[in-house]
């Protein structure tokens, strides 16, 4: 029997090669580590791990100073394609193309996945590039905008996925369901987001273990109460899923500086034979 393997979610918030972040992420030893804001990787980590990433851009169109990226204890054997319903979808996917990294890895186990590391940022698209252009279906029902994560959710609609696919799309999603209980104006689709992904048979690991809301980011105001990060994952691999939580606080939150403002989400799933 092949040992189980683990996957790890997180933001590492722009974790250059000196942050004590990678000395953790070591020490939780995934197989797969979907990171978001990566400001570079110290040649400790690059000696473990097989490594693909992107640079998002700002609402300016600028780039980033850190990446998305994919680290594999194994093999990355070639790109992804997203594929866009429509033109205005695929105009929006190449503006965010650095927050989605897909990738088809095979582990030391030779278990293939596919996986996408998502980093969804703080802004909407521009409503001036939306002028004209029908967003019914994509647009979610509650809110004015339209965010990075309903362009990603058009393409995996597009992409069919199969229940026995063995695929993984984890990261910071910028979006929680406290933000509809909290929102003064009113509820504006955060629920609708994860709704949408279960209706693709992608399942969050952590609330399907943890069997409710599991925060995961802490606000400047000292809060921890939104869970930003999710890691869904298709039915062939959430059967095999043996445990899920988030890293410790007193780690990640606790020093000083913290190693970050979000807590990686860390699965464990039993292998094939």
């Amino acid at each position: 029997m092949n040992p189980p393997f683990r996957i790890v979610a997180w933001n590492c918030r722009r974790a250059s090669h000196v942050s004590g972040a990678w000395d953790y992420l070591l020490e939780l030893d995934p197989d797969v580590a979907l990171l978001q804001e990566v400001g570079g990787v110290p040649d400790r980590v690059a000696d473990v791990y097989a490594i693909a990433s992107a640079t998002p851009v700002t609402r300016a169109g600028n780039p980033q100073r850190f990446r998305t990226a994919v680290l594999v204890k194994g093999t990355i054997s070639g790109d992804v394609e997203l594929p866009a319903p429509t033109e205005w979808v695929a105009r929006e996917l190449a503006f965010f193309r650095g927050g989605f990294v897909a990738r088809r890895v095979t582990l030391h186990n030779g278990l293939s996945l596919t996986v996408i590391s998502v980093y969804s940022p703080a802004f909407p698209i521009a409503r001036s590039r939306l002028e004209g252009v029908d967003t019914t279906g994509i647009r979610l029902t509650q809110n004015p905008d339209v965010w990075a994560t309903e362009i990603l959710w058009a393409c995996l609609r597009s992409m069919e996925l199969r229940e026995d696919d063995p695929f993984v799309v984890g990261g910071d999603f910028n979006s929680s369901e406290t933000f509809d209980t909290l929102w003064r104006g009113g509820p504006r689709g955060n629920l609708e987001v994860m709704e949408r992904m279960n209706a693709l048979g992608l399942r969050d690991c952590l609330r399907t273990f943890q069997g409710r809301l599991t925060p995961t980011f802490a606000h400047s105001a000292g809060t921890v109460i939104h869970q930003l990060d999710h890691l869904y994952v298709t039915s062939r691999l959430l059967d095999r899923l043996i445990h899920c939580s988030v890293g410790s606080a007193e780690r990640v939150f606790g020093t000083t500086p913290s190693l970050s403002d979000h807590l990686p989400i860390v699965a464990t799933f039993e292998a094939s034979a």
